[in-house]
């Protein structure tokens, strides 16, 4: 996936969720990323799930 990809891929997401263009363009993508990488560290994992 591009650079690019990427990005368009992050607007569509956070239109379905009710954001505006604007919204996204105003808002900290780097701080964004930074707490999706946080909470995909953090997910609860069940022991069923590992074995």
């Amino acid at each position: 996936m591009t650079p690019r990809q990427f990005i368009d891929q992050l607007y569509l997401s956070l239109l379905e969720q009710g954001w505006k263009l604007s919204d996204i363009d105003e808002m900290d993508v780097f701080y964004y990323l930074h707490l999706l990488k946080v909470k995909a560290k953090t997910q609860q994992t069940y022991i069923d799930d590992v074995l």
